[in-house]
């Protein structure tokens, strides 16, 4: 029996297809894991064949994988590996026709979690109705069909219906969305064909998809042959396609009675109630990970999570924990109430330092009773490979006043069988082990009856992934073979930060991570599955390329990109660019600006902090070489003539254009991002100043493009199967060429900001051009809300305001009617969601927007380290009942088309 595989797939000159056979069962002669080149038919196919022989029934498995011969880059196709029951006994010839089976599909993207209250999965399946003379199986993957509708054939045969939409052939559901008919088609004749909706009701077809015709190219009729035709992506109206709304608002920023000083698990509840009865579909949060590292305001940053697993015992609610607390406890926990709660601003060392408190009290109360428990121990047991050494993390943070476990003295160096010990109810740090134990098992439960709630509710809940871990956490102690801790990840200098952040995580080694599959990254999305629906991935830049600063310096301005193609000398010379490394490699510092630079500390630097080197040339002195050694030096000091000093030797320092790869003894280098402001390259002449720019740009925007590529295809993939979550990837800032194909092809939705538009054609991004698979919002917790930036920059807002609302003289601060209609805008858009900040809606309602928009502002990216402290003014009782606005606000939803399953 010959079996030939042919594939749909348009590629580009660079590009060939391969068939990967993971397994032949029941034929010894096919390899497993045997890889065959497929062949070029078409502009439209590849294709291959093999022959089996015997004639006992052989089970295939196989995947096709797309290789680009450029940068080395192999995909495999998605939701592989095909599998088929092949009897040599049937038939002489198999063809295979199948269509490449991509992630960004939109059926795989509705088989998501975010979808399993929206489009639930049907769960009674059937086999199809075989014609007697049957020679083709016909098979479509399609999600989302409605409800008493099934899709449908119909084409230009008779046996397709010849075009009559009453004579469509249904199809029948023979697994979860996937579809089949078998028939007979003459094989002597090419065929065309579409499929569509068929109403059983009716007995008809009620609607086509969209798009140029199918074909099924002519098949040998000469011989006796059975075809198997596996097609991809029903091809919707953008009218069918669902359209949802969501809000964003982090956990700690809720506000409720029956919360302590801050927002909680369970205020997502309450949360939800109001969210679903105005016509809401999704619930953003910011990250929830546990970042007790300081015991102080620091650790209100979010982002910098000391585990990749643990929750944060501040949302825990107290009251609602599984075990009773004494009479007396409810007075302490009413007390703090009526100190925290009326804050207008999270009091985050109050706050902790309370639930530490009554925590500790129960667990002291109930200790033995809550260790013995049956939901505790199968907690343990089941997230034991992360819990334990968190849990261990925690007992020696306290024990040695400090999370930085270089300082733990033998300790310093995990072992897994010495921290295995400590969970022994028998070691004596149980006690402590146990409480830290405890408290994620409490917010386990908690977080998890909260988003059931949101189930319930017809809502999805997204969450949001951090890039990075921070360098004082039990991932870092634990497996520091896993980062590179002598680098810190940040982000290039841009409109928000000229000088570039840095986040102080330490940076990935990917190439170790490789080793095994990724699969620290593959068990935290699975973990983070648990809870969440959908996830926001912070940076996912960083999955291509992270901004990475060395450690001796501080400023993400003093970073580059990791990995990348570096700059060979050879090449700086070829292009006539006069180099010499003290010119371009350090400090660039000049008698003529010293002054500009320094002001009335000028005599000070000069002093103690710089050395003169001849014909007007300054250096730095060695206790302030780097950056780091610059901020280490003014540590204790607070004046302000100190800060000003140390702001212009850290200025000095950035003063270069070029960074030399460590141990390439100088024959490669990166650019510094943003040369051109330096007063190093503007002192340049105009001709080295335009070979420097056109190698700079270069670097940033072609070189990096076709290896960039292949590094995300290389990590994301193995993300996007460990779940079944939603992803949304924050796609913003300096993004490469490369980054919009990868996510489409992976099903990885992007997120568009209007005021962050991803063409630098346009000042502001219109939401009507954005792709389906995105995200949609106004602002982001980076950002200044809609009201604090209409009154940031009058002349930027008149801009907006003309371009975008076709108002020419705004008002100076945002009016109801101009945020309704900026509102409208992202809920008219074509893209899958339109998530809003809570800030951003109340601002379309004079009686309910905060009194003060710069008091609505949750993080200022330039200020490092930020309080991260914003609540609602507005208690959720209030905003339940709030009827006016949530009338108008459902309203909007409504018209919109987002407030019900399109």
């Amino acid at each position: 029996m010959k079996i030939f595989f042919r594939l749909n797939y348009r590629t580009v000159p660079g590009e060939s297809l391969w068939l990967k056979l993971t397994a032949v069962l029941g034929n010894d002669r096919l390899r497993f894991g045997q890889m065959l080149p497929l062949h070029w038919a078409n502009d439209e196919q590849w294709q291959t064949e093999i022959e089996l022989h015997g004639q006992e029934p052989v089970r295939l498995e196989y995947v096709y994988q797309l290789r680009r011969e450029q940068n080395g880059m192999q995909l495999d196709e998605w939701n592989g590996p095909r599998v088929e029951t092949v009897d040599p006994a049937s038939a002489e010839v198999l063809l295979l026709r199948d269509t490449w089976r991509s992630a960004g599909t939109l059926d795989y993207a509705f088989e998501t979690a975010a979808f399993r209250t929206l489009l639930p999965e049907r769960q009674h399946f059937a086999q199809p109705r075989i014609h007697p003379n049957a020679n083709h199986l016909i098979q479509l993957r399609m999600a989302g069909v409605p409800d008493g509708l099934v899709p449908c054939i119909i084409g230009n045969v008779t046996e397709l219906g010849d075009w009559d939409w009453k004579h469509a052939v249904p199809m029948c559901e023979v697994s979860a969305n996937t579809w089949q008919a078998a028939l007979y088609l003459p094989a002597d004749s090419i065929i065309e064909y579409k499929y569509g909706f068929f109403d059983p009701k009716l007995g008809r077809a009620i609607a086509i998809e969209q798009g140029e015709n199918r074909s099924l190219e002519w098949r040998d009729h000469a011989a006796r042959q059975w075809s198997i035709i596996s097609d991809e992506g029903y091809r919707r109206d953008g009218k069918q396609l669902f359209r949802g709304a969501g809000v964003a608002i982090p956990v700690f920023s809720l506000r409720s009675e029956k919360s302590l000083g801050i927002g909680e698990f369970a205020d997502l509840k309450p949360f939800a109630d109001w969210a679903a009865g105005v016509g809401m579909k999704l619930i953003q949060i910011l990250p929830v990970n546990d970042t007790t590292s300081s015991h102080d305001w620091t650790d209100s940053y979010p982002y910098s999570a000391i585990s990749a697993f643990a929750l944060h015992p501040i949302y825990l609610r107290i009251d609602d924990l599984s075990h009773a607390m004494p009479d007396s406890f409810h007075a302490d926990i009413e007390s703090a109430r009526a100190k925290l709660n009326p804050l207008a601003q999270v009091d985050y060392e109050a706050v902790a330092n309370a639930k530490l408190a009554l925590t500790r009290a129960v667990f002291r109360k109930h200790h033995r009773k809550i260790t013995a428990g049956d939901g505790f121990r199968s907690f343990l047991d089941e997230n034991r490979d992360w819990l334990v050494p968190y849990a261990a993390f925690c007992v020696k943070r306290e024990e040695f006043g400090t999370a930085d476990f270089s300082r733990w003295g033998e300790w310093a160096v995990f072992g897994r069988e010495s921290t295995e010990a400590m969970a022994s109810p028998e070691h004596p740090a149980w006690p402590e082990m146990s409480y830290h134990v405890w408290l994620q098992y409490e917010l386990d439960r908690q977080l998890r009856d909260a988003v059931a709630h949101l189930h319930s509710h017809g809502l999805s809940l997204k969450g949001d992934l951090p890039i990075g871990i921070d360098r004082q956490s039990a991932d870092a102690w634990t497996a520091p073979h896993l980062f590179k801790m002598d680098a810190q990840a940040g982000a290039p200098p841009d409109a928000f930060a000229a000088k570039g952040q840095n986040w102080g995580f330490p940076t990935y080694n990917w190439e170790v991570m490789r080793e095994d599959g990724y699969a620290w990254w593959r068990s935290r999305f699975a973990h983070l599955s648990r809870y969440f629906d959908a996830y926001r991935i912070d940076h996912i830049l960083g999955f291509f390329r992270i901004w990475q600063i060395p450690h001796d310096q501080v400023e993400g301005v003093m970073g580059w990109f990791d990995p990348a193609v570096p700059i060979h000398i050879d090449e700086i010379h070829g292009r006539g660019i006069p180099f010499d490394c003290n010119r371009y490699c350090r400090p660039y510092i000049r008698a003529h600006f010293l002054h500009e630079r320094f002001g009335d500390t000028l005599d000070d630097a000069l002093r103690n902090h710089l050395d003169d080197c001849g014909h007007g040339f300054y250096q730095l002195r060695g206790h302030v070489a780097t950056q780091r050694r610059i901020v280490d030096h003014f540590q204790d000091a607070a004046a302000p003539r100190a800060a000003q000093l140390r702001s212009a030797l850290l200025d000095c320092a950035s003063e270069v254009l070029f960074f030399e790869v460590p141990g390439s003894h100088g024959t490669l280098f990166h650019p510094r991002c943003s040369m051109h402001t330096t007063r190093s390259f503007l002192e340049l002449d105009h001709d080295t100043k335009c070979r420097l720019d056109d190698l700079y740009v270069d670097y940033f925007h072609r070189r990096q493009e076709g290896f960039w590529e292949a590094r995300a295809y290389e990590k994301l993939p193995a993300m996007r199967h460990a779940s079944r979550m939603l992803l949304c990837g924050e796609d913003l800032g300096m993004v490469p060429q490369c980054v919009p194909g990868v996510m489409r092809e992976l099903g990885i939705l992007s997120l568009e900001i209007q005021r962050m538009p991803k063409s630098s054609e346009v000042a502001y991004a219109d939401p009507a051009l954005a792709p389906y698979l995105s995200v949609v919002s106004p602002s982001t917790h980076d950002m200044p809300t809609l009201r604090g930036w209409w009154r940031e920059d009058p002349q930027a807002t008149a801009h907006f305001a003309w371009q975008m609302l076709g108002v020419s003289f705004p008002p100076l601060d945002l009016t109801t009617e101009l945020a309704v209609r900026i509102i409208h805008q992202h809920l008219e858009s074509p893209a899958m969601w339109a998530v809003f900040p809570l800030q951003d809606l109340l601002a379309m309602d004079e009686t309910l927007r905060h009194p003060d928009p710069d008091a609505e502002r949750i993080n200022v990216p330039a200020i490092t380290p930020y309080y991260w402290r914003y609540r609602m003014h507005l208690g959720l009782g209030e905003m339940a009942a709030a009827d006016e606005f949530n009338g108008n606000l459902s309203k909007l939803l409504q018209s919109s088309g987002r407030a019900a399953i399109g």
